[in-house]
């Protein structure tokens, strides 16, 4: 099983930790998050709702953490997953803001968490990739005795 050296990709990290960040706030205090996001929370399913969102993202927070365990190909598929998760999740806040379900400042708030969450999930994919690519080229090797005559 061929494995990568995961410390050579510094943008999972940021992702990571941002993973963790909202699964604790959203989880641990959920009325403050929904009040951030200017969301109504009472009388609604918000909270139940934000705790969800929390152990999705504590769960691809723990994935992230162990991607060492992952095969080159597993490790890209699952940084590809985060990338879909996050950009579906961006496109309803958005069509949430353009229903009138939230408002505008809560679906462009929640929106642009999603998507920097998008940007660091591509960014990691993309460093993911240089530095497979670094590792599998060829090295240079001197030229021996016998390239010379």
């Amino acid at each position: 099983m061929s494995k990568f050296p995961l410390h050579l990709v510094p943008s999972r990290r940021a992702l990571t930790t941002g993973r963790f960040i909202v699964a604790a706030t959203h989880l641990f205090t959920p009325r403050l998050a929904a009040r951030v996001f200017q969301l109504t929370a009472s009388g609604t399913p918000a909270i139940p709702y934000s705790r969800m969102f929390a152990i999705r993202n504590a769960a691809l927070g723990l994935g992230l953490q162990r991607m060492d365990s992952f095969t080159r190909p597993q490790q890209q598929q699952f940084l590809a997953v985060n990338i879909v998760m996050d950009s579906v999740d961006a496109a309803a806040f958005l069509a949430a803001g353009l229903r009138r379900d939230v408002s505008r400042t809560s679906a462009m708030l929640s929106a642009a968490v999603a998507l920097s969450a998008v940007v660091a999930g591509t960014t990691a994919l993309i460093e993911h990739k240089q530095a497979a690519a670094q590792e599998t080229e060829p090295t240079a090797t001197a030229p021996s005795n016998s390239d010379w005559k």
